[in-house]
């Protein structure tokens, strides 16, 4: 619903109120409703506000003057009516009914392990100008984000990578690890950004800086843990209610209930319980005109249909989709690896006409193991191949001689198998006697979920003021879930819980339909609408070998792409999308620096 910077000075008793206000209109896209700062001692921090439901006092900053604590918030909490109860009964008197006070509350009362009672999405930022300290927070699933560059004397914040470069103070060196891990997998660590000296606060972990720990310490932790079993684990009671009390839980009231539908089984399910739940509900989907394999929108108009539901249809094609890449690679803090980011920019820009808020089915393949690499890499297991590699591989998106083809040695290095898996820790973590179904789990979803999914959905929802909630990473469904040994849930076609928590539903087509996965024509894009920008992209070269790639073997692919633009696709789509972010970002912070004339 908002987003949130601030610059700290330590010890220098400057607060930098219009360096705040640039962060802030780079942000103004995920706020446009309202914007404030406040600046006190060292620190000036600030927030946009997009405003999905009018609450008396929910304007940012929110501050306690007596305490002198200062609050900026990105999320939603949606315990806070039961945290407000608890904290009146101690005492508290609160000046605001919205959620945002409910955090600034709950970490006077308990300012070491307040984060840990926040049942939501959120990022925070606290100054608290008597003690001289910043105490930042994510959720536990990592939905909403939080960037950080901290040096010795100044720590700059903001939601967004795009706007955390409008302080000229902040380095712009290449993250070579983080290209690396493009090159890999597709997405990088939770610490890491695509900037050498910038990261991002790991989800479910409070930060305190103050001028003795200018680099932050984790104060508190409400990250997921790690799951053990007894036996066989029986879940909190059913998936089929906490499903539908994350549903009832995440639509916003007071708004008119909306979704995005894809047609599969996870956005039919969240769907048709808010039909029922909310009334009759706006549903949106993307489609392709070319009639490809990728376009589900049959599939999204039986779901429709059978829960009577309003449905809105965009559609990609030749004649839109390289503004539709263009803008995408705008919007996005990081080079994501997959063409299904247009798709999410369509769809967002549709729903974004009348809606601020929708309902999605993010998560659930990573929770209840629905993707095919996944099962693959399990079976590896139980016959004895190397499963890690294997998974690993999958992950990726181009094959190894064209990798040793196009990247120059230090990249190579730094994007074999055994050093990759060793950053992201999952080297110990499939070492530690963990069974590769639960090593799999657990990476999908503390991983590959915060740091490839949910940015992209993020990020190019908010770019259109609007704010996606996902009732499969509500607390209940993710405990739910990983109380189930991931073994268990390997057993027979891919979901089968949820399959039986959806039927009756939703059309018993859908339920019963083999996993899809929601992807995109990319072939065709690059061979039609998207194919002079991708030889002028490779012609130019631009940041090519800062990006670790070889011009020699970058040549090779671009004649291999004008012969035949249709071959080797999924190279090529990784190759173009990399540099047209990476041009994209730096003439972005050179714009937004251009500005900075203090």
């Amino acid at each position: 619903m908002c987003g949130i910077a601030g610059v700290v000075n330590w010890g220098q008793g400057v607060a930098e109120v219009r360096t705040v206000e640039r962060l802030l209109s780079a942000l103004e896209h995920r706020g446009p409703d309202s914007r404030g700062t406040i600046s006190r001692g060292d620190a000036a921090i600030g927030a946009v506000r997009l405003s999905i439901v009018d609450v008396d006092g929910s304007n940012q900053p929110i501050s306690y003057k007596d305490d002198d604590v200062h609050l900026v918030f990105n999320g939603e909490i949606y315990n806070h009516t039961q945290l407000r109860r608890d904290l009146v009964g101690a005492g508290h008197r609160f000046l605001t009914d919205g959620d945002g006070e409910v955090v600034l509350a709950s970490y006077l009362h308990d300012a070491e392990h307040f984060a840990e009672q926040l049942d939501g999405m959120f990022a925070f930022a606290i100054w608290d100008a008597r003690r001289e300290i910043l105490v930042v927070g994510r959720d536990r699933m990592g939905i909403k984000p939080l960037y950080v560059y901290a040096s010795r004397d100044r720590l700059v914040f903001s939601s967004e990578l795009r706007s955390l470069v409008a302080d000229r103070h902040v380095p712009l060196d290449l993250n070579r690890d983080a290209i690396a891990d493009y090159f890999t997998v597709r997405f990088s660590p939770t610490t890491c950004s695509p900037l050498s000296q910038v990261r991002k606060i790991e989800p479910g972990t409070t930060v305190t800086f103050d001028r003795r720990n200018t680099s932050g310490v984790v104060r508190a932790s409400h990250r997921l843990a790690f799951p053990t079993f007894s036996g066989e684990n029986e879940g909190p009671g059913s998936l089929d209610r906490v499903l539908r009390e994350a549903v009832s839980t995440t639509l916003a009231p007071d708004a008119p209930p909306a979704a995005f539908l894809s047609g599969g089984l996870d956005s039919a399910t969240v769907s048709a319980l808010a039909a029922q739940q909310a009334g009759r509900i706006d549903a949106f989907s993307v489609g392709y005109t070319d009639g490809t394999w990728q376009d589900e929108t049959r599939y999204a108009i039986e779901v429709a249909q059978h829960i009577s539901a309003r449905h809105g249809i965009t559609h990609l094609t030749e004649a839109n989709v390289q503004e539709a890449f263009l803008a995408t690679l705008r919007s996005l803090d990081e080079p994501i690896y997959t063409p299904v980011c247009l798709s999410t920019y369509a769809v967002s820009g549709l729903a974004a006409r009348d809606h601020k808020t929708v309902l999605a089915g993010d998560g659930s393949d990573e929770l209840f193991l629905g993707y095919a690499h996944m099962h693959e890499a399990h079976q590896a297991s139980l016959q004895g191949r190397p499963w890690r590699d294997e998974y690993w591989h999958a992950l990726g998106w181009w094959a190894a001689d064209d990798r040793r083809r196009v990247l120059d040695d230090d990249m190579l290095r730094r994007c074999a198998p055994d050093i990759s898996q060793e950053r992201f820790g999952f080297t110990d973590l499939a070492a530690n006697g963990v069974d590769a179904a639960e090593a799999i789990r657990w990476f999908e979803v503390t991983a590959k979920l915060p740091e490839y999914h949910l940015p992209r959905v993020d990020r190019l929802s908010m770019a259109h003021g609007l704010e996606v909630r996902v009732p499969f990473l509500r607390d209940g469904v993710v405990d739910w879930a990983l109380a189930q040994p991931a073994r268990t849930l390997m057993v027979g076609r891919p979901k089968e819980a949820l399959r039986t928590a959806a039927r009756g539903l939703v059309p018993s087509g859908i339920v019963d339909r083999p996993k899809q996965k929601f992807s995109a024509p990319a072939s065709r894009w690059l061979a039609g609408p998207l194919r002079d920008m991708t030889l002028d992209l490779l012609a130019d070269k631009v940041g090519a070998e800062e990006l670790g790639l070889d011009p020699a073997g970058l040549a090779q692919v671009a004649a291999e792409f004008h012969r035949d633009p249709s071959a080797n696709s999924r190279t090529m789509w990784g190759i173009v999308t990399l540099l047209a972010w990476h041009l994209s970002f730096t003439d972005h912070a050179r714009l937004v620096r251009s500005a900075d004339t203090s």
